[in-house]
């Protein structure tokens, strides 16, 4: 038996959001959780570390079962654009430290990205 995918509705009042990064991504098995920022300076003292912000942008929670699709595409995207940013990476000077957690599994250890 085939299984029918539901049509697609395209709803144009949903906005776009820009961000600059993803600060927060947890699933406690049922639920994915994302927060999404965006960085913004005064334009009066931009080299003024002091004077950045970080905003919320957006919050999105997506079902466990649309995880491993969004999964694939991600998988799908940094085969495309490790090659390119390979190439473009510059020789670090030092060791770098390690990463700040990506993902927090509620109940489990951290998991590094």
């Amino acid at each position: 038996m085939k299984s029918h995918e539901p049509r697609r509705i395209d709803v144009p009042e949903v906005i776009e959001v820009f961000v600059d990064q993803l600060r927060f991504l947890t699933f406690d098995g049922h639920q994915l959780r994302m927060e999404f920022d965006v960085v913004r300076k005064d334009g009066a003292a931009p080299e003024d570390e002091s004077r950045h912000w970080t905003y919320t942008a957006s919050r999105l929670v997506m079902s466990a079962h649309g995880v491993p699709a969004m999964l694939d595409q991600m998988a799908r995207l940094q085969a495309a654009i490790a090659p390119r940013a390979a190439a473009a990476a510059p020789e670090p000077e030092h060791e770098v430290e390690a990463a700040e957690p990506v993902l927090k599994w509620k109940g489990r250890e951290t998991v590094r990205g």
